[in-house]
């Protein structure tokens, strides 16, 4: 079994580090990484001693490279192609009947949401997309919502396995000091209306305790009106906003909280909350994706209704009592106690059993 997975290579966060970890769980297959330009998937995959390649585009709507492509693939006699995201998606949908190899597609986020608020161009490339996925041989969602809504769309359910995201857990992870003076919360995502950002500043807003502070890892469409509306709830002074930071960063800033907050509106199973756990802090999430799985009671965490500011609150407010009780890293060891059985290696057998039934398939 010879494995490609293809990406576009403009990826950050959850998409990225999803591919990581399937070349981390997977150690025991020959399996490449090809993308359409040298950014941060490319990057990370050098990184990680990851063989990688890049043929390049001349725009992301440059068809001219479907003859290299197809020739990339064919020549290198690969068995399965593994493709991450609408652009890889298409590409490749437009040459499959002249492959040999099968073609199995991970799906990590609500294909009806990725186009969102983008005008006609966005809802054409939202029909493109569910298109392309139903063309492939196997279908991997992230989350049994993600094949809900798949299924919904006509993608048939035989077709589609559920595979959790995973994480190399590190069991012993390293003590960091953190400021004790208030409670420190940290959320982690890029800055779209998606991630339901203004909700968790509406939320603060309604709090009652003054001693907490908020840092925010991310960049995108709605910083300035996030920074706005801080402003007019008067929390400026107590919330960083760091931007895009790498991850490195990003997991220094989990490490010195107390508790991570994840108000998505859709979401399908959060490796930045593993990271969480990794670390043993809880977290405050919104009832999306499969979380509920991640987080089953109150003994490890948070399961609020998304865009709910209200609840949120609440939930932040136990948080701050638990803090200052002391009980609230007991929480977070309950937490880790628990996710520690989503491993990567976990992640890799399950992908493994994907590709085993896609070669046998006759579609």
């Amino acid at each position: 079994m010879k494995v490609l997975h293809v990406n576009a290579g403009n990826e950050y966060g959850g998409g990225l580090f999803h591919i990581l970890s399937i070349f981390q769980g997977i150690s025991q297959l020959e399996m490449d990484l090809l993308v359409f330009e040298d950014g941060p998937v490319a990057e990370m995959a050098r990184k990680n001693g990851i063989n990688v390649f890049i043929l390049p585009q001349k725009s992301r709507y440059d068809l001219t490279i479907l003859s290299r492509l197809k020739s990339f693939i064919n020549d290198r006699e690969y068995t399965i192609l593994h493709t991450h995201g609408p652009r890889a998606n298409l590409l490749i949908s437009l040459i499959r009947k002249r492959l040999a190899a099968k073609w199995v597609m991970t799906v990590h986020s609500d294909p009806t949401l990725d186009f969102k608020d983008r005008g006609i161009k966005g809802r054409i490339f939202e029909i493109l997309n569910l298109h392309t996925i139903k063309k492939t041989d196997r279908v991997i969602a992230v989350s049994s919502e993600i094949k809900e809504i798949l299924v919904n769309n006509r993608v048939p359910t035989d077709d589609i396995t559920v595979v959790h995201n995973g994480r190399n857990f590190n069991l012993t992870p390293s003590e960091i000091s953190k400021v004790s003076d208030r409670l420190n919360i940290v959320t982690v995502g890029r800055l779209e209306w998606v991630k339901g950002h203004k909700y968790l500043l509406q939320a603060l807003g309604k709090t009652k305790h003054p001693d907490w502070h908020l840092t925010i890892c991310g960049a995108g469409q709605e910083e300035r009106s996030l920074k706005i509306l801080a402003d007019e709830l008067h929390l400026s002074k107590k919330i960083n906003f760091l931007g895009w930071v790498d991850s490195l960063e990003v997991s220094k800033q989990i490490a010195q909280a107390d508790v991570m907050v994840l108000p998505s509106l859709s979401e399908s199973f959060p490796l930045v909350a593993l990271e969480a756990a990794e670390n043993h802090i809880p977290v405050i999430a919104t009832e999306v994706g499969d979380v509920k799985n991640m987080i089953p009671d109150k003994s490890m965490g948070w399961i609020v209704q998304k865009a709910s500011s209200d609840e949120l609150a609440a939930a932040i407010e136990e948080a701050y009592a638990d803090w200052k009780t002391n009980t609230l890293k007991q929480k977070g060891k309950h937490f880790f106690n628990w996710s520690s059985q989503f491993t990567i290696q976990k992640q890799g057998l399950e992908t493994m059993k994907v590709y085993q039934q896609c070669l046998k398939s006759e579609k």
